[in-house]
């Protein structure tokens, strides 16, 4: 049996799949912040109760909202203070007494979609986050790709190209970003990103969903908002097409269900990417909320 736990800022989700990987279990508990002995023992108790529930030793798999530094081990987890700078893994495999694989939250959502999901079939999958932040991962050839330091996929703090000035003016606002540096795609492809530009472009406030059903209405401000931000977008997907080549784009995170975004990207791409080869498709993910547990029990598939 698989198991995935996907650790969120304010819940952690345990989910089961049998070996057709179909889902048999799954319960939820608020995530401990505060306390680390308290955060370890409630994934430990989750762990054992759900193998005594099902009479199975689960092999586990976590994603979490940040990553194992490599050379130290230590997990890096901005948003849950108590876990931040600790041992995590190898204190879950002592308290579990087996093995246990942890991996980036925006990690599991590729390997999620890779096997089994939109992804499925491709030898290269770059799975997109358009969610609170913009992240992503990358699964090549049967594996996640993490890079030297554990940061592949982190597409979201390269900088915001010069089209933004051309489109959005000399005025457009050039932010400051919460990794240190400034002008990250991260505050401008998330949902907030689009609140964003919305503001520079109306000089009025509005939510993501409003923002979108405005522009289903033929709202000018809100059509130039999204003029703006499937520029961007396709900008930042061509030029990790230029670097990277992948065959899909698997698209998660709540601005994944703007659905005009499959119809208005791709052909936007084409002005960002060499001309000599086939581009990728640009696809929604299968799995939706659910990516995250089922990506986390497929680090052990």
């Amino acid at each position: 049996m698989l198991y995935g736990l996907d650790i969120g800022g304010t819940k952690m989700e345990l989910a089961a799949y049998n070996d057709r990987h179909e889902r048999t279990f799954s319960k939820r508990i608020p995530t401990p912040t505060d306390c680390y002995d308290t955060f370890r023992q409630s994934i430990k108790n989750l762990i054992l109760d759900t193998d005594d529930q099902l009479n199975v030793r689960g092999c586990v798999g976590i994603g979490i909202p940040g990553f194992i530094e490599p050379d130290s081990a230590k997990a890096l987890i901005a948003n849950i203070p108590c876990g931040n700078g600790k041992n995590l893994l190898a204190d879950l495999e002592y308290l579990l007494n087996r093995p246990v694989k942890i991996e980036n939250d925006a990690n599991c959502f590729t390997v999620s979609e890779a096997i089994g999901g939109a992804g499925e079939g491709y030898d290269s999958v770059f799975g997109v986050i358009l969610g609170t932040g913009c992240g992503g991962g990358i699964y090549v050839k049967n594996r996640i790709y993490n890079g030297q330091n554990n940061l592949a996929g982190e597409w979201g703090h390269t900088p915001l190209p010069f089209q933004a000035l051309e489109l959005g003016g000399n005025d457009f606002p050039i932010i400051d970003c919460g990794c240190g540096l400034r002008g990250c795609l991260d505050n401008y492809l998330s949902g907030r990103g689009l609140e964003i530009i919305y503001r520079h472009v109306s000089g009025t406030q509005a939510e993501g969903k409003d923002i979108i059903q405005r522009y289903r209405h033929q709202d000018s401000h809100a059509e130039k908002t999204i003029k703006l931000y499937t520029e961007l977008l396709a900008c930042g997907l061509g030029s990790l097409t230029n670097v990277i080549d992948p065959g899909v784009f698997v698209l998660g995170g709540g601005l994944s269900n703007f659905d005009e975004l499959y119809d208005l990207v791709p052909p936007l791409m084409k002005k960002y990417t060499l001309k000599i080869g086939k581009l990728p498709e640009v696809r929604k993910a299968r799995f939706g909320d659910a990516g995250g547990a089922r990506g986390a029990a497929m680090l052990n598939y």
